[in-house]
């Protein structure tokens, strides 16, 4: 989904709650993190870094999260992030991505697509100087790895909807506009492991009585570890710093 999309799905999830802003709260904001690979894919363990020459690319990313005063529903969270990477490199005989083996020395473009979007349910524990959030996130995988060589050739869809723990602890800085935060998402059960977690601080300021704007600087890691024997594997981490501008109602 582009950001064009993203920020008009936003627009006509906001109007209604402008209009309600007394007994909401809605925030929203749009970035571009500096991610940058390292680690190894595939059965044959291909180093990121290495044999594919991925460096780092700036993702875009956008989100809109609205919170509420109704007893046991849980307030919700919507992110999506573009994360693409595209090499070129020589992989040794016998590299496996999946299934098919390269069986001799060959040059391939190689292309790595983590593009997601996050659905999160989350609850305010804590909402004073000190703010804390626990819920549930699905994160919805779209992209795809690929291997592209004169002879041999692999596709692999990226396709998969992962459950994961939702956490977020931040603390206001009173009468100076600054707040701090780290949050993340975390996964481990049998032989995948996910951990995404950033920390960020953010400057917001008064534009109108209930409208506030900002700006957000941090940093995100982004760890992923596959370590089935028959699939795809994965032992990467992605991680960079991050910029964006925040709207709060």
């Amino acid at each position: 989904m582009s950001l064009f999309r993203l920020g008009l799905l936003a627009t006509l999830i906001a109007t209604p709650v402008i209009a309600t802003a007394d007994i909401a709260g809605l925030s929203a904001g749009l970035g571009i993190w500096q991610s940058g690979p390292g680690g190894t894919l595939g059965n044959t363990n291909i180093s990121l870094e290495n044999t594919l020459n991925f460096e780092e690319e700036n993702s875009n990313y956008i989100y809109i999260a609205l919170e509420h005063p109704i007893p046991l529903l849980p307030n919700l969270r919507l992110v999506r992030t573009e994360l693409e990477w595209a090499g070129q490199g020589v992989v040794p005989a016998g590299t496996r991505l999946d299934e098919v083996v390269f069986p001799v020395d060959q040059a391939v473009a190689a292309d790595l697509d983590l593009s997601h979007t996050e659905v999160t349910f989350y609850y305010e524990i804590l909402d004073n100087i000190v703010d804390l959030d626990l819920g549930l996130t699905a994160r919805l995988f779209d992209g795809e790895a690929s291997l592209i060589g004169a002879t041999e050739q692999e596709r692999v869809e990226l396709d998969a909807v992962i459950p994961m723990l939702y956490g977020r602890a931040g603390i206001d800085m009173p009468f100076t506009g600054l707040t701090a935060a780290v949050s993340g998402n975390w996964i481990n059960v049998s032989d995948f492991h996910l951990i995404d977690w950033s920390a960020e601080l953010n400057y917001d300021f008064d534009i109108a009585p209930t409208l506030e704007v900002g700006l957000s600087i941090g940093y995100r890691s982004m760890l992923i570890e596959i370590e089935d024997q028959d699939e795809l594997q994965s032992d990467a981490e992605f991680d960079g710093l991050f910029i964006g501008l925040r709207l709060v109602l």
